[in-house]
């Protein structure tokens, strides 16, 4: 939309709105007629489906009083009766329950063989069989009707049949249902030619209110379209006039400082762009006298500070380049002695009891040795690729637990752990040790003596949850404590790298990490999405 109207003006855009609303609202229209024009066509079908089916449920109904009045009247004098006079009488008072629909609404009896037992209109057709007989459409209908007749519902026949009254061929559809004793058929029907017209009236005068209704809403749309029209070329007009006038004025602001006139300006909007544009002015004025003299020596100024910084900047990057070499050689020089006490230490404990003093010693040692392993992962971390394995999240945390149970030892603090059985998921194995050593290495660290340092892992629907927690001086500012080189209580030690070796860890793996902490407890938590890892 914004390209639409780039340089355009406020009359070109205006006209471009007008338009867009003009099609918007005749689109709506069309689109509200439309529906309104199949609405009517489905609520035609409905009336001429409703009545329709109120006709035949009418001649079903008409024709099921019948069959009632014959059951009844066989059940009630079949013994007392010969059989033929017992269905004289039936037929005589059936041809006198002829409905009142200008003599068309009879009924008619034949038998299953095609006699005719009873029609009250064509009187000269007693006695005949027309099992045979076709209508002009080369239907046999008194066939058809006894065969629906046979249904256990009955059914319904549409043919050509004559009209009384009338005495013209008409269409027509008749109900027809058995009676199995006496084998006859019974059936009464309707004429459509009057039905259809009946239906077609409801039509014109249902087209009639829909007519109407549409030309009501033509008139009032387009009487509210004049009615915006009208106050869309007012709003314009006015608009316009304070856009000019402070258009005219811009003209000499930046040479002249010319003030505008705030009354001649009739909308709020453009009182205060003009309140602005006057305060402009004014401080262009005062700051034009002190810009010459600062262009004079400014030349100067920005070359003294350029090069300040550069020094700055070459003295940064000298001390990251010298600290990252002595990381490098660190890690170098440890790695041989570290082994040698390592390996000397546990030859020891394999074969003389648990020492309190060499227990300290041991724990210092394998904090070194955490330590190597952090500067060791951040010298090959650029040179070679990790990549990720199926691990037993489970059985890699119970392991590191158990080694750094000395060091919690020497610390005075008690490691106690929550693991959930195999928790499996797919990272590379060093680093996520370097997340579990540090968080725990950290935990004990930082926790006071004599207190619980609780590790907890299980599965939180899709996400694997891994926990530390322990109580200690709390964190003051969480935001910076994965940053490179920071360390929030220099007292403690370190070089201030593994929560940033955590942090890349995680973020290259998609890891969440949430940390909180109070006076009485600093949680770190880890969320792992089982479907990215």
């Amino acid at each position: 939309m914004k390209k639409i109207f780039q340089k355009q003006s406020i009359n070109q855009a205006s006209g471009f709105s007008i338009l867009l609303v003009a099609l918007l609202t005749a689109l709506v229209l069309v689109f509200s007629i439309y529906n309104l024009h199949q609405e009517h066509q489905r609520e035609i079908e409905q009336i001429e489906k409703q009545f329709i089916q109120k006709q035949k449920d009418l001649i079903k109904s008409e024709t099921n009083r019948a069959l009632k009045y014959i059951a009844y009247k066989h059940q009630k004098d079949g013994l007392n009766k010969p059989l033929e006079e017992l269905q004289s009488e039936i037929v005589d008072a059936i041809e006198q329950m002829r409905h009142e629909r200008d003599g068309t609404g009879y009924i008619f009896i034949y038998t299953f063989d095609g006699i005719n037992i009873a029609d009250p209109i064509l009187k000269e057709n007693a006695g005949k069989n027309m099992l045979h007989m076709k209508d002009p459409n080369d239907k046999k209908v008194i066939y058809e009707l006894i065969q629906v007749s046979k249904k256990s519902e009955g059914g319904y026949v549409k043919y050509v049949w004559n009209k009384p009254v009338i005495n013209t061929l008409a269409p027509k559809i008749s109900y027809a249902a058995s009676y199995k004793p006496w084998r006859w058929m019974v059936g009464t029907g309707v004429y459509l030619d009057d039905m259809y017209a009946t239906i077609e009236i409801k039509k014109q005068d249902h087209k009639s209110k829909v007519s109407k209704f549409i030309i009501g809403i033509l008139m009032l749309a387009s009487l509210l379209f004049f009615i915006g029209m009208a106050m869309h070329y007012y709003f314009t007009s006015t608009v316009t006039d304070d856009i000019v006038y402070i258009e005219e004025a811009l003209k000499t602001v930046s040479t002249e400082f010319q003030r505008l006139d705030i009354d001649e300006i009739r909308y709020q909007e453009y009182q205060k762009i003009a309140s602005y544009i006057n305060s402009m002015a004014e401080e262009i004025s005062v700051q034009k006298a002190s810009l010459e003299d600062l262009n004079a020596n400014l030349a100067q100024k920005v070359e003294t500070k350029t090069q300040k910084l550069k020094n700055a900047k070459e003295f940064a990057e000298s001390m990251v380049e010298i600290q990252d070499k002595f990381i490098k050689n660190a890690t170098h020089e440890i790695n041989t002695p570290l082994s040698i006490i390592i390996t000397n230490l546990d030859l020891y404990n394999m074969n003389n009891p648990k020492n309190r003093y060499l227990t300290k010693i041991e724990a210092g040692v394998k904090i070194i040795h955490n330590i190597y392993n952090d500067l060791t992962y951040v010298v090959k971390k650029d040179r070679i690729e990790y990549k990720k394995t199926v691990l037993n999240f489970s059985q890699l945390l119970k392991r590191r637990i158990d080694f750094f149970n000395e060091i919690a030892l020497g610390n005075d603090v008690i490691l106690k752990s929550e693991i959930a059985d195999d928790i499996v998921l797919e990272f590379n194995e060093v680093e996520l040790q370097r997340v579990c050593d540090n968080n725990i290495s950290n935990a004990i660290k930082y926790s006071f003596k004599d207190n619980i340092v609780d590790i907890r892992l299980y599965q939180l629907q899709e996400n694997i949850i891994f926990e530390v927690a322990n109580c200690g001086v709390p964190i003051l500012q969480p935001d910076k404590l994965f940053k490179r080189y920071y360390r929030e209580h220099n007292s403690r030690g370190g070089f201030g790298i593994g929560l940033h070796i955590v942090k890349e860890i995680c973020d290259k793996n998609k890891v969440e990490i949430e940390v909180s902490s109070s006076l009485d407890i600093t949680t770190f938590r880890y969320i792992i999405n089982s479907y990215l890892t």
